[in-house]
């Protein structure tokens, strides 16, 4: 009875459905839509695809001005840098993307045509004129960046104004009703940096991290890639945003260098498959050097991935600098300066005094002062830069000139929180 309620228009069949929606979007010159009708929080509600060409034409976004008043319109207010980002992936990903879908909103019940019967979802047709126009609850950047992105494609056969994007329709008169939509819309849960690595493997920085991930004898089986932080008590041995950390030294000598800035930064460095894959092999040939040579990489690496005998990770990750996050990226700055050598064997001479050369135990005189004071490890970047300039004196390199800056203000802490 909730359909009838409504006023949709109820027929003997589906097929008798099909039709009168027909019929009804010849005579007005609009168009049938198939769609699948529902309610959801006692309110009519419609799923189906728009094309972005109809979108553009038909949906209209009412952002709310800076500084102004947010009751008064139906959107926040347009984020300019958020629409260029989408429209930027758009662009460069013209056949290889995905849109969610939107929320749209429109004030009043449009022709809607659906089988008779009893249902609480059923197959309907609805029938939208030219003078139809839905608002936008969640999803106006998307929409926006759709608009720009179409501006900026260059081919002429380009079939991207055909693609389509999934939407909600609301059926919604009070503008009240459609804020809290929108509020109610947001309620989501951010993705953990680490899981988030683990999936955008587009981004040439976690395509390399994930083999190198899968390559290394050590960490294969060993890194959580799920978590937001990593439990005292877990077996893995880091996180995967922690192994980021780390790349990114090898990468960039900064591992706090802002999401933003990688995009660009790796293709500079890795943007093409064969230097990413020659990047994955030398970073694989300095992992196995360092686990078959380091304490205590080297037991580790001889553990079962899970059971009793994994648990040894948790008195491990206690004593030594190098099972720690703040470990990591040392190891990632010092490898980054070996790096630049060109010859190999000189490089594996360094890697195995990195890992044979340096006392990594906490308690040892090389950490003090640094990243260590009394018990606590300091996860910021200028005692990181410091202790890391005694690993390099450690084993005979150089220190970069900057290293003295690093104790000037710039304290990000580092990746993945604390230890």
């Amino acid at each position: 009875m909730f359909f009838a309620e409504l006023g949709l228009t109820q027929h003997d069949s589906l097929t008798a459905a099909q039709q009168a929606a027909s019929e009804a979007a010849s005579a007005s010159g609009g168009r049938s839509f198939t769609c699948v009708v529902f309610q959801q929080g006692g309110r009519l509600m419609l799923t189906t695809a728009f094309s972005h060409s109809f979108l553009v034409k038909h949906v209209v976004a009412n952002p709310a001005a800076k500084g102004g008043n947010p009751r008064m319109a139906t959107n926040r207010p347009m984020d300019t840098a958020h629409v260029r980002a989408i429209s930027k992936y758009l662009v460069e990903n013209e056949r290889n993307y995905i849109l969610p879908p939107v929320t749209l909103n429109v004030r009043s019940v449009p022709a809607i045509h659906i089988p008779r019967g009893n249902f609480a979802t059923t197959v309907g047709f609805v029938v939208i004129g030219d003078e139809t126009k839905f608002s936008v609850t969640d999803g106006q950047h998307r929409l926006a960046a759709i608009m720009k992105a179409s501006e900026s494609l260059t081919d002429p056969d380009s079939t991207f104004m055909s693609d389509s994007v999934s939407v909600v329709i609301v059926v919604e008169p009070e503008l009240p009703r459609i804020h809290q939509d929108f509020a109610d819309a947001a309620q989501t849960k951010q993705i953990p940096a680490s899981l988030l690595a683990a999936f955008n493997t587009r981004e040439p920085l976690n395509r390399v991290l994930t083999k190198i991930v899968d390559g290394s004898r050590l960490f294969e089986g060993r890194i959580d890639e799920t978590s937001k932080s990593l439990s005292k008590n877990s077996p893995a041995i880091f996180l995967l945003n922690q192994v980021r950390g780390m790349v990114k030294e090898l990468l960039f000598r900064d591992y706090a260098l802002s999401e933003s800035s990688i995009p660009a930064r790796s293709n500079q460095v890795i943007g093409s498959i064969e230097r990413q894959d020659a990047f994955v092999e030398r970073t694989l040939s300095m992992m196995e050097i360092l686990t078959e040579h380091m304490t205590p990489w080297r037991a580790i690496a001889e553990l079962p991935t899970s059971g009793g005998p994994a648990n040894q990770v948790i008195d491990y990750r206690k004593h030594y600098i190098n099972m720690t996050a703040t470990g990591l990226v040392i190891i990632g700055h010092v490898a980054y300066e070996i790096e630049k050598n060109q010859d190999p064997a000189w490089r594996t001479a360094r890697y195995l005094d990195l890992a044979s050369k340096v006392d990594w135990r906490r308690d040892a005189e090389i950490w003090q002062g640094t990243i260590i004071s009394g018990d606590k490890i300091s996860t910021t970047r200028a005692p990181g830069r410091l202790a890391a300039a005694r690993v390099m004196a450690a084993i005979g390199l150089s220190a970069p000139a900057d290293v003295a800056d690093s104790a000037l203000p710039g304290m990000e802490p580092l990746v993945g929180a604390g230890v």
